[in-house]
């Protein structure tokens, strides 16, 4: 019982330092026209708001870090900061002139442009594999969670292209995750802290951008990793890998948002809570 107390009291405390921080960088970034872009409907809101979430999941892995001095959180802590603050480049610095893992590469090859897109190609795996080996996996291992991870962050950042459906995906996929695996009170507290934010995404107070959706896909492959705990070996893995590679795939020849704006639940779904 103790221990779902100080649970729950942790849980408000981040809860609250997050909702204080969504508060305030909104009214600065709107005040000060700082960070805006246009959204799918032209509406200009802050573009980089989920370094927040990410942020707020940092402390709160540090914290346990402090706590029990297990230096697997510090490795999480870091990975998931510097794989979100990837995302915040090219929040900040990137372009539309290239999309994919294809439209970046030819960019490169074709025009000698070095995109933060393809910058985020490159240093997410780096990221993956070097928390991987620190966590004494072995290389081959480290291989496959680097792959594995990256298009875990690339999945996520295809979905965050309307208001609150990055989050609900990540819920979706929770939630059919939780018939073959076991959430533990760490993961749950991490999940709990997309509430408030997917509440202002939903209503369009500021987007997600590529710092959330990535920290995001990371969170997705550390629960299907127990934070790289798991062996490679394992079937869940396999099946998921199969899955996010092929949906990898698919989405350099169809888009996402016109599967689910044709099919009545995935639509239904996805205009949960949305203004109309």
């Amino acid at each position: 019982m103790e221990g779902v107390k100080n649970l729950v009291k942790d849980y408000l405390i981040f809860c609250g330092f997050e909702i204080a921080m969504l508060i305030l960088s909104t009214f600065y970034l709107k005040k000060y026209n700082l960070l805006l872009k246009e959204n799918f409907r032209g509406k200009k809101i802050p573009c980089c708001m989920g370094i927040i979430l990410s942020l707020s999941w940092v402390i709160y892995l540090l914290q346990i870090f402090f706590h029990n001095s297990n230096a697997k959180w510090l490795v999480l802590a870091i990975s998931m900061w510097f794989i979100s603050f990837i995302g915040l480049l090219d929040d900040i610095f990137g372009d539309n002139k290239s999309k994919g893992f294809k439209g970046h590469v030819i960019r490169f090859i074709k025009d000698g442009e070095f995109s933060t897109g393809l910058l985020k190609m490159v240093s997410v795996p780096v990221v993956i594999f070097m928390s991987s080996v620190i966590l004494q996996k072995e290389i081959d291992e480290s291989v496959f969670y680097a792959i594995f991870g990256s298009l875990c962050v690339n999945l996520f950042n295809l979905f965050d292209l309307r208001p609150g459906r990055c989050i609900k995906v990540l819920w979706i996929f929770v939630m059919l995750l939780s018939f073959f695996m076991h959430f533990d009170s760490t993961a749950v507290v991490l999940l709990a802290l997309t509430i408030p934010f997917f509440i202002g995404d939903l209503r369009e107070f500021y987007m997600l951008g590529d710092a959330g959706s990535n920290a995001i896909g990371y969170l997705f492959f550390l629960f299907l990793t127990n934070s790289y705990s798991k062996t490679y070996n394992s079937p869940l893995i396999w099946a998921a890998f199969v899955v996010v590679f092929g949906l990898n795939v698919l989405s350099e020849h169809i888009s996402f948002s016109k599967v689910i704006e044709k099919n009545t639940l995935l639509n239904f779904i996805d205009m949960l809570g949305r203004k109309n």
